[in-house]
């Protein structure tokens, strides 16, 4: 598997030259099979790069676009209107997620918001509700519920040998939930999560849904993680603060990177 991350941040794109390094653009990880074969997880304005990415080297794939969605928070859904190939008839978008796919993006995508109906953009969109394992393109995808506020979906995904996991959203419950992110995340080659807070900051944010650097390694440590990359960092913590981050994480699991726009991991 290839992995390029498009997006790295969590909340807000917060566009800032002091933020130059790690990139601006919310969620968005592109995982390639093959040279035609690809899933991408979650929908934030990093798709919108993406897509400007296809379109400029002329390589618009006959294969349907796979979006496995974590969950419907702004920062994960709003690349879909503006990812160009939702704007060609030819193409096929397949959206992975929860049950309420439709609803959301025909709710987000109406007058005053946005000009173009969801029902009547040209590609040909399907929503499939995913919550079990599935197969595609010979990888095995297995979603898992997360600890987030109104619930979120991290991906389990194994191929030829290589395991892949994707848990962004998620804040350590001490219990059920942590079981199932660990149990997840046993022996894989590269685990992606939330990493948004600081230690300090996840003293007064308990709620919220976010995780810090000291969580991820804690199930990196325990689920015999290979490669740890540390995602969704705080639109407010410039490139400094995110350096600071991986320096710490570095210390206690070696192989802790900080995500960045334009990353690519061979897994």
């Amino acid at each position: 598997m290839k992995v390029l991350i498009w997006g790295a941040r969590g909340s807000v794109p917060c566009f800032s030259k002091r933020k130059n390094h790690f990139g601006t653009n919310t969620p968005c990880v592109e995982v390639k099979f093959s040279k035609t074969e690809r899933i991408i997880l979650d929908a934030g304005t990093g798709l919108v790069s993406m897509g400007n990415s296809i379109f400029e080297k002329s390589n618009l794939s006959t294969e349907p676009f796979n979006i496995f969605l974590s969950h419907f928070h702004w920062d994960h859904i709003q690349g879909l209107p503006f990812f160009k190939p939702v704007f060609q008839k030819e193409v096929s978008i397949n959206i992975y997620g929860k049950e309420e796919i439709d609803k959301v993006f025909s709710s987000q995508m109406i007058t005053p918001f946005y000009p173009v109906p969801f029902g009547n953009l040209p590609a040909k969109i399907n929503a499939v509700h995913v919550d079990s394992s599935i197969s595609l393109f010979s990888a095995k995808i297995t979603p898992f519920q997360l600890n987030h506020p109104q619930g979120c979906i991290g991906y389990r995904i194994e191929h030829n040998g290589k395991i892949l996991v994707y848990a962004t959203d998620t804040e350590p419950d001490e219990g059920k939930l942590d079981k199932i992110l660990i149990d997840h995340s046993k022996g894989a080659d590269l685990l992606i999560m939330d990493s948004n807070n600081t230690p300090e900051e996840a003293a007064f944010r308990k709620g919220w849904g976010h995780s810090t650097y000291i969580d991820c390694v804690n199930i990196a440590n325990k689920a015999d993680v290979k490669r740890l990359i540390l995602f969704h960092h705080d639109p407010f913590h410039d490139d400094s603060v995110v350096f600071e981050k991986e320096a710490k994480a570095k210390r206690l699991f070696r192989n802790s990177f900080a995500a960045f726009e334009d990353m690519q991991i061979d897994v």
